[in-house]
């Protein structure tokens, strides 16, 4: 902030009863009562934020982050990839006109549409399960959760050869390191990983 940066703050939910749908299993765990998100349910592609619709995100999250962010940014809802919590287990960018997704939830039908034209989209490997203790907080897709150091370095779970190959094949290069309890913890590299800077200058990648 002392150096010139906005400092914004979310709303901070009451989480009342009512926020949260106890009756209908087919539906979100909750509902439109108040703004509700993680910063974990955005991925930023540039001027375009892609935000999951889910169980830990409503849509009037979505709309109260269209709001103070401005037209600067577009705030694209996505409702129909997953439903359960965050999107980097979805969709990993791996460098601009280069993205990876996880292929049992984004189809060619449900595809973000910033992606549609002159986009290179790779199909993530299926993961290698590493397993969990107690109680299970990510999935085993938690593969996808590795951080691009720049557009040709990742740092990768050093378990997920298949996933190693795949980047390799696409000229990326990968610092292998281990994450043991990803699955516990509910976290990756990506998860655990706070980049507060990186040089450059914003794109727009439409």
């Amino acid at each position: 902030m002392k150096s010139g940066a906005s400092w914004i703050s979310a709303p901070k939910p009451q989480l009342l009863d009512s926020t949260y749908n106890n009756d209908d299993p087919s539906q979100s765990a909750i509902r439109e009562v108040e703004p509700i998100f993680d910063a974990a349910n955005c991925l930023r592609v540039g001027e375009d934020i892609l935000y999951l619709v889910s169980d830990t995100g409503n849509k009037l999250g979505a709309i109260w982050l269209q709001n103070v962010l401005g037209s600067r940014y577009r705030v694209h809802q996505l409702e129909n990839l997953y439903a359960s919590t965050h999107i980097d287990t979805t969709i990993t960018l791996l460098a601009p006109g280069k993205v990876m997704v996880n292929p049992s939830r984004v189809r060619e039908e449900n595809l973000p549409e910033i992606f549609r034209n002159n986009w290179e989209v790779i199909e993530a490997p299926e993961p290698i399960d590493m397993g969990f203790t107690g109680v299970a907080y990510g999935s085993a897709w938690i593969s996808m959760n590795f951080l691009m150091i720049n557009p040709g370095l990742a740092m990768v779970d050093k378990n997920q050869k298949p996933l190693i190959d795949v980047l390799a094949k696409h000229k990326i290069d990968v610092i292998p390191l281990e994450l043991r309890h990803g699955r516990t913890l509910g976290g990756g590299f990506h998860c655990v990983t706070s980049d507060v800077r990186r040089s450059g200058t914003l794109e727009d990648y439409r």
